[in-house]
Protein backbone atom coordinates (compact mmCIF):
# COMPACT_ATOMS: atom_id res chain seq x y z
CA UNK A 1 0.00 0.00 0.00
CA UNK A 2 1.14 3.54 -0.72
CA UNK A 3 2.08 5.89 2.02
CA UNK A 4 -0.72 8.30 0.93
CA UNK A 5 -3.30 5.54 1.27
CA UNK A 6 -2.05 4.71 4.77
CA UNK A 7 -2.36 8.39 5.75
CA UNK A 8 -5.98 8.50 4.46
CA UNK A 9 -6.82 5.27 6.28
CA UNK A 10 -5.42 6.64 9.52
CA UNK A 11 -7.38 9.88 9.06
CA UNK A 12 -10.65 7.96 8.46
CA UNK A 13 -10.06 5.87 11.57
CA UNK A 14 -9.57 9.03 13.61
CA UNK A 15 -12.71 10.54 12.08
CA UNK A 16 -14.77 7.43 12.85
CA UNK A 17 -13.56 7.58 16.43
CA UNK A 18 -14.66 11.21 16.58
CA UNK A 19 -18.05 10.28 15.07
CA UNK A 20 -18.55 7.54 17.63
CA UNK A 21 -17.90 10.14 20.31
CA UNK A 22 -20.42 12.53 18.76
CA UNK A 23 -23.39 10.23 18.10
CA UNK A 24 -24.08 8.67 21.55
CA UNK A 25 -24.18 12.07 23.19
CA UNK A 26 -26.73 11.53 25.95
CA UNK A 27 -24.49 9.70 28.40
CA UNK A 28 -21.46 11.76 27.45
CA UNK A 29 -23.32 15.02 28.07
CA UNK A 30 -24.54 13.76 31.43
CA UNK A 31 -21.01 12.71 32.41
CA UNK A 32 -19.58 16.07 31.38
CA UNK A 33 -22.29 17.92 33.30
CA UNK A 34 -21.52 15.87 36.39
CA UNK A 35 -17.79 16.54 36.03
CA UNK A 36 -18.35 20.27 35.58
CA UNK A 37 -20.74 20.36 38.51
CA UNK A 38 -18.12 18.76 40.73
CA UNK A 39 -15.38 21.06 39.48
CA UNK A 40 -17.62 24.15 39.53
CA UNK A 41 -17.11 24.76 35.82
CA UNK A 42 -20.18 26.61 34.51
CA UNK A 43 -19.54 25.81 30.86
CA UNK A 44 -21.90 23.23 29.33
CA UNK A 45 -20.67 23.14 25.74
CA UNK A 46 -20.80 19.68 24.17
CA UNK A 47 -18.68 20.61 21.15
CA UNK A 48 -15.77 18.15 20.99
CA UNK A 49 -12.22 19.40 20.71
CA UNK A 50 -10.54 18.61 17.42
CA UNK A 51 -8.79 15.25 17.31
CA UNK A 52 -5.17 15.50 16.36
CA UNK A 53 -4.47 14.61 12.76
CA UNK A 54 -8.04 15.11 11.39
CA UNK A 55 -8.44 17.80 8.73
CA UNK A 56 -10.23 20.87 10.11
CA UNK A 57 -12.78 21.02 7.26
CA UNK A 58 -13.86 17.43 7.99
CA UNK A 59 -14.54 18.27 11.61
CA UNK A 60 -16.47 21.41 10.64
CA UNK A 61 -18.60 19.36 8.25
CA UNK A 62 -19.23 16.79 10.97
CA UNK A 63 -20.25 19.48 13.45
CA UNK A 64 -22.63 20.94 10.86
CA UNK A 65 -24.19 17.51 10.33
CA UNK A 66 -24.51 17.09 14.05
CA UNK A 67 -26.29 20.45 14.39
CA UNK A 68 -28.69 19.45 11.60
CA UNK A 69 -29.37 16.18 13.40
CA UNK A 70 -30.18 18.05 16.61
CA UNK A 71 -32.43 20.45 14.67
CA UNK A 72 -34.31 17.54 13.06
CA UNK A 73 -34.70 15.94 16.48
CA UNK A 74 -36.06 19.18 17.96
CA UNK A 75 -38.53 19.59 15.07
CA UNK A 76 -39.63 15.96 15.45
CA UNK A 77 -40.20 16.37 19.19
CA UNK A 78 -42.01 19.68 18.60
CA UNK A 79 -44.48 18.22 16.11
CA UNK A 80 -44.90 15.05 18.16
CA UNK A 81 -45.76 17.13 21.23
CA UNK A 82 -48.32 19.08 19.19
CA UNK A 83 -49.97 15.88 17.93
CA UNK A 84 -49.85 14.16 21.32
CA UNK A 85 -51.40 17.12 23.12
CA UNK A 86 -54.07 18.05 20.59
CA UNK A 87 -57.63 18.25 21.90
CA UNK A 88 -58.68 16.07 18.97
CA UNK A 89 -58.17 12.32 19.18
CA UNK A 90 -55.94 10.74 16.52
CA UNK A 91 -55.42 7.10 15.61
CA UNK A 92 -53.36 5.87 12.65
CA UNK A 93 -53.65 2.39 11.17
CA UNK A 94 -51.83 0.59 8.39
CA UNK A 95 -53.50 -0.85 5.31
CA UNK A 96 -54.30 -4.05 7.20
CA UNK A 97 -56.16 -2.19 9.94
CA UNK A 98 -53.44 -2.52 12.59
CA UNK A 99 -53.12 0.52 14.87
CA UNK A 100 -49.72 2.17 14.41
CA UNK A 101 -50.14 5.45 16.31
CA UNK A 102 -52.37 6.75 19.12
CA UNK A 103 -52.23 10.21 20.64
CA UNK A 104 -52.83 10.93 24.32
CA UNK A 105 -56.40 12.19 23.93
CA UNK A 106 -57.46 9.15 21.88
CA UNK A 107 -56.12 6.78 24.53
CA UNK A 108 -57.81 8.82 27.27
CA UNK A 109 -61.15 8.82 25.44
CA UNK A 110 -61.04 5.03 25.12
CA UNK A 111 -59.64 4.57 28.66
CA UNK A 112 -56.57 2.68 27.39
CA UNK A 113 -52.85 3.17 27.75
CA UNK A 114 -51.23 4.03 24.41
CA UNK A 115 -49.15 0.85 24.37
CA UNK A 116 -52.30 -1.24 24.91
CA UNK A 117 -53.74 -0.03 21.61
CA UNK A 118 -50.63 -0.18 19.44
CA UNK A 119 -50.64 -3.26 17.22
CA UNK A 120 -54.30 -4.09 17.80
CA UNK A 121 -56.67 -4.22 14.86
CA UNK A 122 -59.05 -1.30 14.60
CA UNK A 123 -61.99 -3.68 14.33
CA UNK A 124 -61.28 -4.80 17.93
CA UNK A 125 -62.42 -1.46 19.36
CA UNK A 126 -65.47 -0.94 17.12
CA UNK A 127 -68.85 -1.55 18.75
CA UNK A 128 -71.04 -4.16 17.06
CA UNK A 129 -68.30 -5.19 14.57
CA UNK A 130 -70.70 -7.31 12.53
CA UNK A 131 -72.75 -4.16 11.92
CA UNK A 132 -70.08 -1.44 11.91
CA UNK A 133 -67.08 -3.44 10.68
CA UNK A 134 -67.73 -2.41 7.09
CA UNK A 135 -66.83 1.16 7.95
CA UNK A 136 -63.24 0.02 8.67
CA UNK A 137 -63.08 -1.74 5.30
CA UNK A 138 -64.29 1.45 3.62
CA UNK A 139 -61.62 3.49 5.43
CA UNK A 140 -58.93 1.24 3.95
CA UNK A 141 -60.00 1.82 0.35
CA UNK A 142 -57.11 3.61 -1.36
CA UNK A 143 -57.39 7.41 -1.26
CA UNK A 144 -60.81 7.16 0.42
CA UNK A 145 -61.74 10.09 2.65
CA UNK A 146 -64.55 10.47 5.17
CA UNK A 147 -65.87 13.76 6.53
CA UNK A 148 -68.07 14.11 9.63
CA UNK A 149 -69.17 10.49 9.91
CA UNK A 150 -70.31 8.76 13.10
CA UNK A 151 -69.56 5.34 14.55
CA UNK A 152 -69.43 3.77 18.02
CA UNK A 153 -66.24 2.52 19.69
CA UNK A 154 -65.79 0.38 22.80
CA UNK A 155 -63.69 1.60 25.72
CA UNK A 156 -61.49 -0.65 27.83
CA UNK A 157 -64.28 -0.88 30.43
CA UNK A 158 -66.74 -2.02 27.76
CA UNK A 159 -68.80 1.17 27.58
CA UNK A 160 -69.95 2.31 24.15
CA UNK A 161 -68.62 5.71 23.02
CA UNK A 162 -70.22 7.48 20.05
CA UNK A 163 -67.62 9.38 18.00
CA UNK A 164 -67.63 11.73 15.05
CA UNK A 165 -64.67 11.11 12.77
CA UNK A 166 -62.88 12.13 9.59
CA UNK A 167 -60.19 10.18 7.75
CA UNK A 168 -57.21 11.14 5.60
CA UNK A 169 -54.91 8.80 3.62
CA UNK A 170 -51.42 8.45 5.12
CA UNK A 171 -48.95 8.50 2.24
CA UNK A 172 -45.23 7.86 1.96
CA UNK A 173 -44.10 9.48 -1.28
CA UNK A 174 -46.66 8.20 -3.80
CA UNK A 175 -47.73 5.08 -1.89
CA UNK A 176 -50.54 4.98 0.67
CA UNK A 177 -49.29 3.21 3.80
CA UNK A 178 -52.23 3.79 6.11
CA UNK A 179 -55.10 5.97 7.29
CA UNK A 180 -55.23 8.87 9.75
CA UNK A 181 -58.45 8.90 11.81
CA UNK A 182 -59.30 12.12 13.62
CA UNK A 183 -62.25 11.86 15.99
CA UNK A 184 -64.01 13.36 18.99
CA UNK A 185 -66.29 11.98 21.67
CA UNK A 186 -69.93 12.79 20.91
CA UNK A 187 -71.32 11.64 24.26
CA UNK A 188 -71.85 15.14 25.63
CA UNK A 189 -73.16 16.43 22.31
CA UNK A 190 -75.70 13.62 22.09
CA UNK A 191 -76.82 14.33 25.64
CA UNK A 192 -77.25 17.99 24.73
CA UNK A 193 -79.13 16.99 21.59
CA UNK A 194 -81.50 14.86 23.66
CA UNK A 195 -81.96 17.72 26.12
CA UNK A 196 -82.81 20.14 23.30
CA UNK A 197 -85.29 17.66 21.84
CA UNK A 198 -86.74 17.13 25.30
CA UNK A 199 -87.08 20.87 25.87
CA UNK A 200 -88.83 21.24 22.51
CA UNK A 201 -91.30 18.53 23.51
CA UNK A 202 -91.77 20.14 26.90
CA UNK A 203 -92.47 23.51 25.33
CA UNK A 204 -95.10 21.99 23.04
CA UNK A 205 -96.68 20.01 25.87
CA UNK A 206 -96.59 23.09 28.09
CA UNK A 207 -98.55 25.14 25.58
CA UNK A 208 -101.01 22.28 25.10
CA UNK A 209 -101.36 21.72 28.83
CA UNK A 210 -102.04 25.39 29.48
CA UNK A 211 -104.81 25.53 26.90
CA UNK A 212 -106.45 22.31 28.10
CA UNK A 213 -106.13 23.27 31.76
CA UNK A 214 -107.89 26.59 31.25
CA UNK A 215 -110.69 24.99 29.24
CA UNK A 216 -111.23 22.25 31.83
CA UNK A 217 -110.76 24.35 34.95
CA UNK A 218 -113.31 27.01 34.08
CA UNK A 219 -116.39 24.72 34.34
CA UNK A 220 -114.97 22.85 37.35
CA UNK A 221 -115.83 25.69 39.69
CA UNK A 222 -119.46 25.63 38.59
CA UNK A 223 -119.68 21.83 38.86
CA UNK A 224 -118.22 21.87 42.37
CA UNK A 225 -120.54 24.66 43.50
CA UNK A 226 -123.59 22.76 42.20
CA UNK A 227 -122.44 19.56 43.91
CA UNK A 228 -121.95 21.37 47.21
CA UNK A 229 -125.50 22.79 46.98
CA UNK A 230 -126.82 19.26 46.45
CA UNK A 231 -124.67 18.04 49.33
CA UNK A 232 -126.29 20.53 51.70
CA UNK A 233 -129.81 19.57 50.56
CA UNK A 234 -129.51 15.90 51.55
CA UNK A 235 -130.17 14.48 54.96
CA UNK A 236 -127.18 13.15 56.89
CA UNK A 237 -128.21 9.51 56.44
CA UNK A 238 -129.11 9.88 52.74
CA UNK A 239 -127.13 7.40 50.60
CA UNK A 240 -126.88 10.01 47.83
CA UNK A 241 -124.81 12.23 50.12
CA UNK A 242 -121.76 9.96 49.74
CA UNK A 243 -122.08 10.06 45.94
CA UNK A 244 -122.16 13.86 45.91
CA UNK A 245 -119.24 14.00 48.37
CA UNK A 246 -117.29 11.75 46.03
CA UNK A 247 -118.01 14.16 43.15
CA UNK A 248 -116.57 17.03 45.21
CA UNK A 249 -113.45 15.02 46.11
CA UNK A 250 -112.83 14.03 42.49
CA UNK A 251 -113.26 17.63 41.37
CA UNK A 252 -110.63 18.65 43.94
CA UNK A 253 -108.31 15.91 42.64
CA UNK A 254 -108.71 17.08 39.05
CA UNK A 255 -108.14 20.66 40.18
CA UNK A 256 -104.88 19.64 41.89
CA UNK A 257 -103.74 17.94 38.69
CA UNK A 258 -104.50 21.10 36.76
CA UNK A 259 -102.48 23.10 39.28
CA UNK A 260 -99.55 20.78 38.49
CA UNK A 261 -100.08 21.53 34.82
CA UNK A 262 -99.88 25.27 35.51
CA UNK A 263 -96.72 24.87 37.57
CA UNK A 264 -95.16 22.83 34.79
CA UNK A 265 -96.26 25.10 31.95
CA UNK A 266 -95.55 28.42 33.68
CA UNK A 267 -93.04 27.98 36.49
CA UNK A 268 -92.57 30.90 38.83
CA UNK A 269 -89.24 32.70 38.53
CA UNK A 270 -87.08 31.88 41.58
CA UNK A 271 -86.90 34.49 44.35
CA UNK A 272 -83.40 33.64 45.55
CA UNK A 273 -82.06 34.37 49.00
CA UNK A 274 -79.63 32.84 51.50
CA UNK A 275 -80.97 30.26 53.94
CA UNK A 276 -79.93 27.19 55.93
CA UNK A 277 -81.08 24.02 54.18
CA UNK A 278 -80.88 21.98 57.40
CA UNK A 279 -83.54 24.22 58.94
CA UNK A 280 -85.74 23.51 55.92
CA UNK A 281 -85.21 19.75 56.35
CA UNK A 282 -86.14 19.97 60.04
CA UNK A 283 -89.37 21.81 59.20
CA UNK A 284 -90.27 19.18 56.58
CA UNK A 285 -89.63 16.43 59.13
CA UNK A 286 -92.29 17.93 61.43
CA UNK A 287 -94.82 17.66 58.58
CA UNK A 288 -94.04 14.03 57.73
CA UNK A 289 -93.32 12.72 61.25
CA UNK A 290 -96.78 11.15 61.63
CA UNK A 291 -96.47 9.30 58.31
CA UNK A 292 -93.01 8.05 59.28
CA UNK A 293 -94.34 6.69 62.56
CA UNK A 294 -97.37 5.05 60.95
CA UNK A 295 -95.19 3.36 58.31
CA UNK A 296 -92.53 2.36 60.87
CA UNK A 297 -89.84 4.27 58.99
CA UNK A 298 -86.68 5.24 60.86
CA UNK A 299 -85.57 8.79 59.99
CA UNK A 300 -81.87 9.69 60.26
CA UNK A 301 -80.13 13.03 59.81
CA UNK A 302 -76.40 13.10 59.05
CA UNK A 303 -75.50 16.75 58.70
CA UNK A 304 -71.93 17.88 58.07
CA UNK A 305 -70.40 19.99 60.84
CA UNK A 306 -70.02 23.08 58.66
CA UNK A 307 -72.46 23.55 55.78
CA UNK A 308 -72.77 27.04 54.28
CA UNK A 309 -76.08 28.64 53.46
CA UNK A 310 -77.43 28.00 49.99
CA UNK A 311 -78.56 30.68 47.56
CA UNK A 312 -81.90 29.64 46.06
CA UNK A 313 -85.66 30.07 46.29
CA UNK A 314 -86.48 28.61 49.72
CA UNK A 315 -90.13 27.84 48.89
CA UNK A 316 -89.14 25.97 45.72
CA UNK A 317 -86.45 23.99 47.54
CA UNK A 318 -88.99 23.03 50.22
CA UNK A 319 -91.37 21.87 47.48
CA UNK A 320 -88.68 19.70 45.85
CA UNK A 321 -87.45 18.12 49.09
CA UNK A 322 -90.99 17.45 50.29
CA UNK A 323 -91.78 15.68 47.00
CA UNK A 324 -88.69 13.47 47.32
CA UNK A 325 -89.46 12.65 50.98
CA UNK A 326 -93.06 11.69 50.17
CA UNK A 327 -91.91 9.50 47.27
CA UNK A 328 -89.48 7.76 49.62
CA UNK A 329 -92.23 7.12 52.17
CA UNK A 330 -94.48 5.66 49.46
CA UNK A 331 -91.62 3.37 48.36
CA UNK A 332 -91.45 1.81 51.88
CA UNK A 333 -94.99 0.59 52.70
CA UNK A 334 -93.53 -2.06 55.04
CA UNK A 335 -91.16 0.34 56.80
CA UNK A 336 -87.44 0.93 56.40
CA UNK A 337 -84.78 3.63 56.76
CA UNK A 338 -84.90 7.17 55.42
CA UNK A 339 -81.56 8.98 55.68
CA UNK A 340 -80.77 12.56 54.74
CA UNK A 341 -77.20 13.88 54.53
CA UNK A 342 -75.81 17.33 53.83
CA UNK A 343 -72.25 18.26 52.92
CA UNK A 344 -70.23 20.74 50.91
CA UNK A 345 -68.89 19.69 47.53
CA UNK A 346 -67.89 21.02 44.11
CA UNK A 347 -68.93 20.27 40.55
CA UNK A 348 -65.72 18.33 39.95
CA UNK A 349 -66.50 15.94 42.82
CA UNK A 350 -69.47 14.54 40.91
CA UNK A 351 -68.29 14.22 37.27
CA UNK A 352 -71.21 11.98 36.29
CA UNK A 353 -73.57 14.93 36.67
CA UNK A 354 -74.03 17.15 33.62
CA UNK A 355 -73.67 20.88 34.06
CA UNK A 356 -73.86 23.84 31.76
CA UNK A 357 -70.49 25.33 30.75
CA UNK A 358 -71.12 28.64 32.52
CA UNK A 359 -71.55 26.89 35.87
CA UNK A 360 -68.48 24.72 35.34
CA UNK A 361 -66.32 27.73 34.51
CA UNK A 362 -67.36 29.46 37.72
CA UNK A 363 -66.27 26.45 39.82
CA UNK A 364 -68.98 27.20 42.34
CA UNK A 365 -69.03 25.45 45.72
CA UNK A 366 -72.27 23.56 46.28
CA UNK A 367 -74.27 22.09 49.13
CA UNK A 368 -75.32 18.50 48.43
CA UNK A 369 -78.48 17.04 49.98
CA UNK A 370 -78.63 13.23 49.78
CA UNK A 371 -81.97 11.55 50.49
CA UNK A 372 -81.68 7.75 50.61
CA UNK A 373 -84.39 5.17 51.27
CA UNK A 374 -84.41 1.39 51.59
CA UNK A 375 -87.55 0.96 49.53
CA UNK A 376 -88.45 -0.98 46.42
CA UNK A 377 -86.03 0.90 44.14
CA UNK A 378 -86.48 2.08 40.56
CA UNK A 379 -85.95 -0.23 37.55
CA UNK A 380 -82.92 0.67 35.44
CA UNK A 381 -85.05 1.26 32.34
CA UNK A 382 -87.04 3.89 34.26
CA UNK A 383 -84.12 5.86 35.72
CA UNK A 384 -83.56 7.97 32.60
CA UNK A 385 -87.28 8.72 32.31
CA UNK A 386 -88.35 9.61 35.83
CA UNK A 387 -87.69 13.33 35.29
CA UNK A 388 -89.71 13.35 32.06
CA UNK A 389 -93.18 14.91 32.28
CA UNK A 390 -96.15 12.53 32.37
CA UNK A 391 -93.91 9.55 33.15
CA UNK A 392 -94.95 7.66 36.27
CA UNK A 393 -94.80 4.14 37.68
CA UNK A 394 -97.58 4.89 40.19
CA UNK A 395 -101.25 4.12 39.85
CA UNK A 396 -102.16 7.68 40.79
CA UNK A 397 -101.00 11.07 39.57
CA UNK A 398 -99.91 12.35 36.18
CA UNK A 399 -96.14 12.02 36.53
CA UNK A 400 -95.37 15.72 36.84
CA UNK A 401 -93.90 15.74 40.36
CA UNK A 402 -90.26 14.90 39.61
CA UNK A 403 -90.40 16.75 36.30
CA UNK A 404 -91.35 19.92 38.16
CA UNK A 405 -88.65 19.19 40.77
CA UNK A 406 -86.02 18.87 38.05
CA UNK A 407 -87.07 22.16 36.47
CA UNK A 408 -87.16 24.03 39.79
CA UNK A 409 -83.67 22.85 40.74
CA UNK A 410 -82.31 23.73 37.28
CA UNK A 411 -83.79 27.24 37.51
CA UNK A 412 -81.96 27.67 40.81
CA UNK A 413 -78.65 26.76 39.09
CA UNK A 414 -78.58 23.37 40.78
CA UNK A 415 -78.68 19.74 39.78
CA UNK A 416 -80.67 16.66 40.74
CA UNK A 417 -79.53 13.08 40.24
CA UNK A 418 -80.78 9.65 41.27
CA UNK A 419 -79.10 6.28 41.84
CA UNK A 420 -81.28 3.27 42.46
CA UNK A 421 -81.27 -0.50 42.68
CA UNK A 422 -84.41 -2.61 42.61
CA UNK A 423 -84.97 -4.17 46.02
CA UNK A 424 -82.27 -2.06 47.70
CA UNK A 425 -83.65 1.48 47.51
CA UNK A 426 -83.01 4.86 45.90
CA UNK A 427 -80.74 7.82 46.59
CA UNK A 428 -81.53 11.31 45.32
CA UNK A 429 -78.74 13.91 45.28
CA UNK A 430 -79.80 17.55 45.11
CA UNK A 431 -76.99 20.07 44.63
CA UNK A 432 -77.59 23.78 45.18
CA UNK A 433 -75.19 26.74 44.89
CA UNK A 434 -73.88 28.72 47.83
CA UNK A 435 -73.78 31.97 45.89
Amino acid sequence: MSKRFEEKKEAFELLNKELSDLIPLDQRIQNRKAERKESGDAQTSTTPTPAKGIPKEWLEEQRALHEKYKLIERVYKFYRNIIQNMSSSIICMDMKGAITFVNVNAAKTLDYKIEELLGRNMIDIVAEPEKNGKIIDLMLIENKRFESKEVKLISKSGSVIPIGFSTTPLNEKTEQIGVIITFRDLTEMQLMRKQVERMDRLATMGELATGIAHEVRNPLGGIKAAAQVLEESFEENDRRLELVSRIVREIDRVNNLLMDFFKFAKPVKPARNYFNVETVIDSIYLLIATQLTNKQIIFREEFSDVVPQIYADQHQVEQVLMNIFLNAIQAMPEGGNLTVKTYTTTIGDLPHLHWSDDLFDKKLPFVAIEIADTGCGIPEESLEKIFNPFYTTKNEGMGLGLSICSRLIAENNGNIHVDSEVGAGSKFIVMLPTR
